[in-house]
């Protein structure tokens, strides 16, 4: 039993050195699997990136919701080569948020982490800064 506890004890302060999400530390994965499309819908639009992460823009409110698809809805951090930020778990943001702007100029991709799936690469293509434009005009 002290074996055990030791075991779990020594693995702690491994666990707690785990390295927050970060642009830099995001650059060494390869790109998620997919392809963006984007279509308007009657309040807006949406961004899809392939079944991984979609950005929804409801003009009624002038959000943007980023969101894993199928999924119930969960805290995302999203990072971008200007700004890390942790989303709330409905993932809306005002159309005016600078994280938007980050998402549609980073360079050439953000990373998404949180929710179910595992922490992807998303490329920085047009679709998502059409969305997110959708919503301010």
């Amino acid at each position: 039993m002290r074996f055990v506890a030791a075991l779990l004890l020594a693995a702690a302060p491994a666990a707690a050195q785990q390295s927050p999400l970060t642009f830099e530390a995001g650059k060494s994965l390869p790109l998620a699997n997919g392809q963006w499309s984007h279509f308007a819908t009657a309040d807006g639009s949406i961004a899809m990136y392939g079944t991984q992460i979609q950005l929804r823009c409801d003009k009624a409110t002038r959000t943007v919701t980023i969101a894993r698809p199928n999924a119930a809805p969960a805290a995302l951090t999203i990072a971008t080569d200007t700004m890390t930020r942790n989303l709330p778990p409905s993932g809306r943001l005002l159309a005016t948020d600078p994280l938007l702007d980050a998402i549609a100029f980073s360079r050439g991709r953000f990373i998404v982490s949180g929710g179910i799936g595992p922490t992807i690469a998303v490329p920085s293509w047009p679709e998502a800064a059409r969305s997110i434009e959708d919503c301010r005009n």
